[in-house]
Order: structure tokens, then C-alpha cells, then sequence
């Protein structure tokens, strides 16, 4: 599956879309087809507001996707220093390596 309404809302931090997307039962967990999460969705898209929202629904913080990437090494590699501030309030783990040089 390709993005989802949820990933699009999340990127372009559509909070009240968000929100409603949740409360209609769409899994927050769900991946594109490149394995991101809708939380990478919200650190790529510089998201803050989106992201805590996520992470309040229970959004697993260290899901990595098929380059074994976080949403905070998307929100580093953006410069989105307030997602990254979020993330790793909440528990995202900051010494987690991925299998890419780039970054």
C-alpha cells in the first residue's frame, strides 16, 4: 500500500484531519510501501503538532522502516529540530544507527 490519507495529513500537519482519521480506526502504525510510518510522515513534514498527536495515540516512536531509519533521523536529516526535541522527549532513541552513510 502507498501512502494513506493518514501519512498525507500527518506530512502536511493537518492535525484536525489527523484526528478525525484516528477516531475513525485508521492505524496509526500503518506503513507506505517504502516501510514509513506516519510518524516519519510528520518529522519529514516538519510536523510538530502532528507528531505529538501520534505519539499521544500510542505512534511507535523507534519503528524503523526499510532503510532502518527512525522519524528521528528523518527529522535530523530535515533540520526539524522541534519534531526531533518531541521525538526524543518522548523516548525516541537517540543513539539508534541505521544501515545508510548518507545520514
Amino acid at each position: 500500500m502507498g501512502a494513506t490519507a493518514l501519512h498525507k495529513a500527518a506530512e502536511n500537519n493537518c492535525k484536525e484531519i489527523v484526528e478525525f482519521l484516528i477516531s475513525h480506526g485508521a492505524n496509526i502504525n500503518e506503513k507506505d510501501d517504502n516501510g514509513k510510518s506516519i510518524l516519519y510522515y510528520a518529522a519529514r513534514g516538519q510536523s510538530k503538532e502532528t507528531a505529538e498527536l501520534l505519539i499521544s495515540h500510542g505512534a511507535n516512536i523507534n519503528e524503523k522502516d526499510m532503510r532502518e531509519k527512525t522519524a528521528l533521523h528523518y527529522a535530523k536529516r530535515e533540520n526539524n529540530k522541534e519534531t526531533a526535541e518531541v521525538l526524543i522527549s518522548h523516548g525516541a532513541n537517540i543513539n539508534e544507527k541505521g544501515n545508510c552513510r548518507l545520514f
